[in-house]
């Protein structure tokens, strides 16, 4: 026979009791050392859906937010090699400028200027694939890197080599300023894409981007975009190549060009980059509209953000000050409750036995 007493009913509530005054005080615990509600859903009752709505709102948002960083490292990417391809542009140019100085010994500057401008091609053509986030920058909407390798088959050199050839052909024997004109007519149609053999298109020999010529848009908002266009197929670039493709020549045989006909491409191709830096300013300058707008985008996106961010933290941001206060009452009534249970665990039959029995 047991020689303790107790309620079993008693006991059990008392158990229970302490058991959900336990529960409370982890809860409250944990509320008060991250600041957020356990369960904050359970307080708005019915309202619970404006909360899911809400954190809803909040991934969009973020979404947008990524959308228009990733946009904006692109264009501070394209305009860093805009800037590069620019300067290469003015190397070549002076290097141009240099060669139809007079007194100067023709069949060595030309040489050097040739290279200049085959190694500038190469250059070119390599930050024009440039990509960023895994996808090409100058290929409008092709992922892919938009320009040929300079010595693929088919490719820049290849159709330089043959259009040059091909004049030569045409006119029966070496080029001279009187006839150069073939020549410089076979670069206008490749740099056109009017060409009517494909492979000497600058679309195909030069260029395999997208040619939708659509520009590349840009969610910055609710029913809210930006466009741009950085595709290398633009008249900025074409000029650009073509000039240098002409400066590349120069280290034809005589049997090809004579003197006459490559100073006359020399003038031709300085003309041409000239032309080529004010189009790749102006490029630079369209984007860098571009690039001031997405900031203001971003901030308002930003602010927007922060805003739905203070409405959610309303809602699921504990109450310190009241859950302290809890705390501290769960902690003196769990204590009263396990004082209490020690004492009844010491209660026998002879407390309550007469005396002198």
């Amino acid at each position: 026979m047991s020689d303790r007493i107790s309620s079993f009913a008693g006991s059990f509530a008392l158990d229970y009791q302490m058991q959900s005054m336990q529960s409370q005080l982890t809860t409250v615990t944990g509320e008060i050392a991250s600041g957020m509600q356990a369960n904050p859903t359970a307080a708005l009752g019915t309202n619970a859906a404006l909360l899911y709505q809400l954190n809803a709102q909040e991934n969009q948002e973020a979404t947008l937010q990524t959308t228009i960083t990733t946009a904006a490292n692109r264009l501070d990417t394209a305009q860093t090699v805009l800037s590069s391809i620019a300067s290469t542009a003015q190397t070549v140019a002076n290097a141009a400028l240099l060669a139809s100085t007079p007194g100067t010994d023709p069949d060595e500057t030309y040489g050097v200027l040739a290279q200049q401008a085959t190694s500038a091609i190469s250059s070119v053509l390599g930050q024009l694939n440039t990509s960023s986030a895994g996808s090409s920058i100058f290929g409008g909407d092709s992922a892919a890197p938009p320009m040929q390798s300079p010595d693929a088959p088919d490719g820049p050199m290849a159709a330089i080599q043959t259009t040059l050839d091909n004049a030569v052909a045409s006119a029966g024997g070496p080029l001279t300023s009187s006839n150069v004109s073939t020549l410089l007519s076979g670069l206008t149609g490749m740099f056109s894409d009017s060409n009517s053999t494909p492979s000497l298109n600058y679309t195909g020999a030069f260029y395999a981007g997208s040619t939708d010529g659509k520009p590349t848009t840009v969610l910055t908002g609710t029913n809210q975009q930006l466009q741009y266009n950085a595709a290398a197929n633009q008249p900025a670039f074409k000029d650009l190549l073509q000039g240098l493709s002409m400066l590349s020549m120069l280290n034809a045989p005589s049997s090809q060009l004579d003197d006459t006909a490559k100073a006359a491409l020399v003038t031709q191709a300085s003309s041409l980059l000239g032309t080529a830096q004010d189009e790749l300013t102006g490029v630079q300058g369209s984007l860098g509209a571009v690039q001031a707008q997405m900031q203001d985008a971003a901030n308002q996106q930003q602010a927007v953000a922060s805003a739905t961010q203070q409405q959610i933290a309303g809602y699921e941001q504990t109450n310190t000050d009241a859950d302290s206060t809890t705390l501290s009452m769960l902690q003196t009534q769990l204590q009263a409750s396990y004082q209490i249970t020690s004492e009844i665990s010491q209660l026998s039959l002879v407390h309550y036995m007469p005396a002198g029995l």
